[in-house]
């Protein structure tokens, strides 16, 4: 008999979809069983939500589920998983990265670039929020929260001209036509692991990591690590103006990094590039540089 993998997973249709894309990874080896479940994140008040630790609330019931026995695996998206977790857990990236870049959804403008300045934007991440001011401060952002086709209802129901959303999202629930414009990567900075799917799981797991080890794609695993450095060191979360990007090509690693105060009239923007050889310590070195140059001030530590 087949050994059963019970993944656990959120309920919602972005994170049932994930948890089935990795489902279908995995049954070549295994047999595979989806437990889905309500996070706090799904249900808390946006005050309660930023008050008790943002998205890492996304975490907290699937992570009781594994010390629990319930569940083996929890699947989630890296960029929801804080850059410090309980030594209990392990965190391994799976397959390869969607497209990283955060894009406008918009009934009326084919670009940020056309929509007037004092445009309604919905999103709900103060990384995209401050950004968008950094454009122009007559932007009037709008907190919106829910899975993707909430915040599809939101736009038309309260009137946005636009929201900003993650491509991977959208890419892995085929709603790419909803797209306007992909925003560029070095000016709009995405947040530490955006579009990389992880597997956390108990360290004492080392059958199930080996069968994992074999889906995790070198590359991605190596900049999931670069950016959640920088994230660590910078001592950010999911509620901070914070945004890293890494990617390799051959042998170099380009990381793009931004940290901003919440109303985006200052901020710090910075391209690095250095050799694969170091990458244990790309992160480490350019957060040093951004806390020199007063981020953490910035970040109003």
């Amino acid at each position: 008999m087949k050994n059963i993998i019970r993944i656990a997973t959120r309920n919602s249709p972005l994170a049932l979809k994930q948890a089935e894309m990795v489902k279908n990874l995995l049954t070549p080896s295994v047999d595979c069983k989806i437990n889905s479940m309500t996070s706090s994140g799904d249900t808390v008040s946006q005050k309660a939500f930023k008050e008790h630790g943002g998205k890492g609330l996304f975490l907290k019931e699937l992570e009781e589920s594994l010390l629990k026995e319930k569940s083996d695996i929890a699947v989630h998206s890296l960029k929801d998983v804080p850059a410090i977790i309980d030594r209990k857990f392990k965190i391994i990236t799976i397959s390869k990265r969607e497209i990283a870049s955060d894009v406008l959804i918009s009934d009326d403008y084919a670009s940020l670039e056309e929509m007037p300045k004092n445009s309604v934007i919905g999103t709900s991440s103060p990384r995209r929020a401050a950004i968008l001011r950094n454009i122009s401060q007559d932007f009037k952002i709008v907190d919106i929260r829910g899975n993707i086709h909430t915040r599809l209802t939101k736009m038309s129901d309260k009137n946005l001209d636009g929201i900003i959303l993650a491509a991977a999202g959208l890419h892995r629930m085929g709603l790419q036509d909803k797209i306007k414009q992909y925003l560029p990567l070095e000016t709009f900075i995405p947040s530490a692991g955006q579009g990389i799917l992880c597997i956390e799981l108990l360290r004492n797991e080392e059958k199930i990591e080996k069968i994992l080890e074999k889906l995790c794609v070198k590359d991605v695993q190596d900049c999931a690590d670069i950016e959640r450095q920088f994230i660590e060191i910078i001592d950010g979360d999911c509620m901070s103006p914070i945004g890293v990007h890494a990617r390799i090509e051959k042998n170099k690693v380009i990381i793009n990094a931004y940290i901003s105060t919440v109303d985006g009239r200052k901020h710090i923007k910075s391209k690095h590039v250095d050799d694969i050889k170091n990458k244990g310590n790309i992160g480490r070195e350019l957060a040093d540089i951004f806390i020199k140059q007063g981020a953490e001030k910035l970040l109003g530590k």
